[in-house]
């Protein structure tokens, strides 16, 4: 790592040492480094087979039945082997240290691979969903797949909480589809709690995620943005790390971790 990059993650040690309320928004970039491909740029899911249609969510409202059945039917792409591959890299089982630490109190991912609970956070909201998780889309109830089942002759799934009927679909949102409520309410209350907000492998581009670190900027908190290329954020930033979190990150840990000694 060079010079100027470790000067910056030790500035940015010096202002989480004091544990100042900190929020991070993580992005695709960290998934990248556990061997997952990216949806956009070079490689990308959606660059080499295009877009899912913008109405996915307006489709699946029309026939669940005929999502439930294509879902029951279809084997695993490559895509979906890739994640369930991946294992967390050493960016994840930072960030849970840094919670463990008390230095990071909340975390908003649009990963949807499970590997930042598989590291051990737990304060998380999973703004995009999680594809191993399963929710009721009318009053929000999620329960993982390992704990989920179903008769697959009768279809679609139905919620059984007490007083809903609404669909069971996969936990991951869909195009069309609006951020579940509590998510988005969570990472709002996260957010406006904040005084330092890192950015972590994203580009800033996705909406609503991308919000919240653009209305730390325009309230004067601190930033430090965590990315190997530049973003809409760098310019901005009050601190900009120009390298991955799987070297960041742990070094991060290391530094305050000198700090509090």
């Amino acid at each position: 790592m060079e010079h100027a990059t470790r000067e910056s993650v030790q500035q940015a040690a010096n202002i989480l040492q004091s544990r100042p309320y900190t929020v991070a928004l993580a992005g695709a970039g960290m998934s990248k480094e556990s061997g997952i491909p990216t949806f956009r740029g070079s490689g990308g899911l959606w660059t080499e087979n295009g877009e899912p249609p913008l109405d996915q969510y307006q489709q699946f409202q029309r026939d669940p039945k005929r999502w439930w059945e294509e879902r029951s039917n279809n084997s695993l792409g490559d895509f979906a082997q890739k994640i369930d591959s991946a294992q967390p890299n050493p960016g994840h089982f930072a960030l849970a240290k840094m919670e463990e630490m008390g230095i990071l109190r909340h975390l908003i991912t649009q990963n949807i691979d499970d590997l930042h609970r598989r590291a051990g956070h737990q304060s998380l909201t999973e703004i995009h969903g999680n594809r191993n998780w399963m929710r009721c889309i009318s009053c929000g109830f999620r329960i993982s797949q390992r704990d989920f089942t179903y008769d697959p002759n009768v279809l679609p799934v139905y919620c059984d909480e007490d007083g809903c009927d609404g669909i069971i679909k996969s936990d991951t949102v869909m195009f069309g589809e609006p951020i579940p409520p509590q998510a988005l309410n969570s990472s709002s209350m996260h957010s406006d709690l904040s005084d330092v907000f890192l950015t972590i492998g994203t580009s800033a581009l996705v909406y609503p995620a991308a919000a919240f670190p653009v209305e730390a900027i325009q309230r004067g908190k601190i930033l430090i943005e965590i990315n190997p290329e530049p973003t809409q954020l760098t310019e901005h930033a009050t601190i900009a790390i120009g390298a991955e979190s799987g070297q960041v990150l742990p070094l991060l840990v290391e530094m305050i971790s000198e700090l509090d000694e």
